[in-house]
């Protein structure tokens, strides 16, 4: 059984075509630090697959406190920095409330 969550988000960039590589990498690079927050109970990024310019992250967080610190951090803070050289428009972010889970 996993972790308790209270908090789900989606979120969803696209990247300029040509650039895939790049976000890919910012993003990467700043999902290592997020797993070890505390709070952080998963962190996945995932690729659409009919278009390549298209990643999303899926964070699962144990309460909207632990992700507004996450917001803070250092490392969010470069990735926002990177990415506005690669998106041509700010991503996507939806958050959820969690009502049942496995």
């Amino acid at each position: 059984m996993g972790r308790k969550t209270d908090l789900a988000v989606i979120a969803t960039a696209r990247a300029q075509p040509g650039k895939e590589k790049e976000l890919e990498r910012a993003l990467q690079e700043a999902a290592g630090p997020t797993r070890l927050q505390p709070g952080c109970v998963s962190f996945s990024l995932y690729r659409l697959s009919e278009n390549p310019t298209v990643v999303v992250g899926l964070e699962r967080w144990a309460s909207f406190k632990h992700h507004e610190r996450h917001l803070g951090g250092v490392h969010i803070q470069r990735l926002m920095s990177a990415i506005i050289l690669i998106l041509p428009e700010p991503p996507e972010i939806a958050s959820y409330e969690v009502l049942d889970e496995l």
